[in-house]
């Protein structure tokens, strides 16, 4: 399992980011942070955010996001959906190495 920490983009001049390749479940992504998902292949994907918490005793489900072929989204991470160790799972469906991912931080 790799454990990706964000990349600070809050410089005005610009930062350079580390593209990821997706895996089937063995990746982590902070709690709090921005991801931009990107889909190389020529078919759908869906990715999972599996939170594993609660929130106000309410279990809190998964985020799936849909990307179809080609397809861009970004979305911040909600810092109530980390683990103890304030990390969430990223399970990619299909041929995961066709979603590539940049984990950033505006701070």
């Amino acid at each position: 399992m790799t454990d990706y920490a964000a990349v600070s983009v809050a410089s005005s001049q610009g930062t350079a980011v580390t593209e990821r390749s997706g895996t089937a479940s063995a990746d982590t992504v902070p709690a709090g942070s921005l991801v931009l998902w990107r889909n190389t292949g020529i078919g759908a994907h869906t990715v999972t955010l599996t939170t594993n918490n609660t929130v106000g005793d309410l279990a809190v489900a998964d985020r799936t996001i849909a990307l179809a072929a080609g397809q861009v989204k970004a979305g911040q991470v909600p810092k109530d959906w980390g683990d103890v160790n304030k990390r969430v799972q990223v399970a990619i469906d299909g041929t995961a190495s066709e979603v590539k991912y940049y984990v950033l931080d505006g701070n």
